[in-house]
């Protein structure tokens, strides 16, 4: 009977990007240092492994492919080639086994490879050295054969769906609570608590699978650099530091087009050529620094390069021109207005240099909730500070429903909650308050305030919420449940609202809104005692 191999190419594609990402990693080590035998072994060993699945699947076109890097890489071994005459075309090669990947995962058939490899046994047959007597780097694939399983990828939507479970498991013990105050029975106490340590130690660690060390984006940039300051003529050296710190997956692909962008940038217009560089009394090779740093609750990286560095003096005037500076500002003013679409770059690119990359940047560090500051001194170069979350955040809130919409307050504002008799409710509609605890507490209606139309209700649902120092109390029209939500950031059209610092899906896949408790208490030290009509319907 024929083995069935397509219920395996999931799993082939997953381990064969990770081949093929060790390929090109391991090469552009292996150009900077070529006599180091390790990285030579990694790359050969990742072609001969990456030739055996193929073979194995029957992608032929891929199998061939690698055999052909091994005999290149084989002549490399013996000494009858050289690495710097081989480098373009292998890389070229792994190119062609990535664009294989992607053509099998949609599946379609893989690209032929026939002429790619013509050119790969013509450099063979024209370049080869005869009669090398033993092996420069000697091969151990026989003892590596066999390793054990660390690591399986998985797709994100399946963590999603395992953590809207993991909510669904909250909703049902928060139920399950409501029910011990009606059953009184000894054993429900302790079957709760430790559902409830369950829920919070299975919400932990599908959020600790989520995380993905930022090396997965930095270790993109490698061969990129290597290809792009090549073909400028330029020398780069990409460093790269903090790579280990981790960072939700969802937001890994965000974060990587930026830092791209920068890069891209910096090599563009930032790192001069090495006759530039050594009139200018600087190393031939410039350098582009990849720094993370991890503080409490955010990541802050830093790209930073030895280059050119920007002409603040053409930059002002650009920006004048375009009446972007306003009467008394600053250098940093001027820096700024390279995210609003400018460009001082005397030619266009395939690379860079329309001023519109630096905008969309900025837009997309802060639809994930971050922010970006530019330093640049001229003539020493250029860096860039990039501020993210390190991952979504688990907190805990109130439900209530407004009309015909339900909203999240967080729970560590919420001091009380209180059913107050509506004739006990002080002042007209624009100005009320009530009396709580001998206090008199401003009285915030969200009907109003969200536009929704109030129901008649003879006792008036309120939450008292606190920042330390004052109060204020909220009408809604009913309490629901607290619920522990994941924090997802709000979308644009939605993130000018300063009434809501984030959003939550609950597990009918319905978005619920969160609050912004901090910014009721702002307005109300502006004396904007009427919050009525401020802000449409969302």
């Amino acid at each position: 009977m024929d083995f069935d191999f397509s219920k395996h190419k999931e799993a082939y594609i997953a381990e064969a990007k990770a081949h093929v990402k060790t390929l090109n990693y391991a090469l552009v080590e292996l150009e900077k240092n070529p006599d180091d035998k390790k990285l030579f072994h990694k790359v050969f060993r990742a072609t001969h492994t990456l030739k055996s699945l193929s073979g194995t699947m029957g992608y032929e076109q891929s199998m061939s492919l690698c055999h052909a890097i091994e005999d290149i890489l084989d002549a490399i071994r013996y000494e009858q080639l050289t690495l710097a005459l081989c480098a373009d075309l292998l890389f070229k090669s792994f190119d062609q086994l990535s664009l294989n990947l992607k053509y099998i995962s949609t599946d379609l058939d893989e690209l032929d490879s026939s002429d790619l490899i013509k050119q790969l046994h013509h450099l063979l047959a024209n370049h080869k050295k005869p009669d090398a007597k033993s092996p420069h780097i000697q091969m151990q694939l026989e003892t590596d054969a066999v390793e054990k399983i660390q690591s399986i990828e998985v797709k994100i939507e399946e963590l999603d769906i395992l953590m809207n479970l993991a909510e669904e498991f909250l909703v049902n013990k928060m139920k399950l609570e409501s029910i011990r105050e009606q059953i009184e029975h000894p054993d429900l106490v302790p079957v709760i608590e430790s559902l409830s340590r369950l829920i919070t130690d299975l919400q932990y660690h599908i959020m600790q699978v989520r995380l993905v060390p930022i090396a997965f984006v930095f270790n993109r940039f490698i061969r990129m650099t290597r290809d792009l300051a090549k073909n400028q003529n330029k020398e780069v050296n990409l460093q790269m530091e903090g790579a280990e710190i981790e960072f939700d997956r969802s937001l890994i692909d965000e974060i990587a087009e930026s830092i791209a962008h920068l890069i891209r940038n910096a090599i563009d217009h930032g790192i001069e050529t090495p006759d530039v560089r050594l009139k200018m009394n600087k190393p031939a090779q410039g350098t582009i620094w990849l720094n993370v740093q991890r503080t409490k609750e955010a990541a802050k990286i830093e790209i930073s390069d030895d280059g050119a560095g920007i002409n603040l003096e053409a930059l002002k005037k650009l920006a004048s021109t375009h009446n972007l500076l306003k009467p008394g500002f600053s250098s940093t003013d001027v820096l700024n207005t390279i995210f609003t679409g400018i460009s001082t770059a005397e030619s266009v690119t395939e690379i860079s240099g329309r001023g519109l990359g630096l905008t969309i940047v900025k837009l997309k560090i802060e639809s994930i909730g971050g922010s970006i500051q530019v330093n640049s001194t001229p003539g020493k170069g250029t860096t860039f500070l990039i501020e993210i979350p390190l991952s979504l955040a688990i907190i805990k809130t109130l439900f209530v429903n407004v009309g015909d919409e339900t909203y999240a307050v967080p729970t560590e504002f919420v001091e009380r909650l209180l059913m107050v008799e509506t004739k006990d409710i002080k002042g007209v509609m624009k100005e009320e308050s009530i009396i709580f605890e001998q206090e008199d507490i401003p009285l915030i209606r969200l009907s109003s305030l969200f536009h929704q139309k109030p129901f008649p209700l003879d006792k008036q649902p309120i939450v008292i919420i606190h920042n330390g120092r004052e109060r204020l109390a909220l009408a809604v029209d009913e309490l629901l449940a607290t619920k522990e939500v994941i924090i997802k950031q709000l979308n644009r059209s939605i993130k000018d609202n300063k009434f809501f610092s984030g959003a939550t899906l609950v597990g009918s896949g319905r978005m619920i809104l969160i609050l912004d408790v901090a910014y009721l208490f702002q307005l109300r030290k502006k004396n904007e005692s009427s919050l009525g009509g401020i802000i449409n319907a969302v």
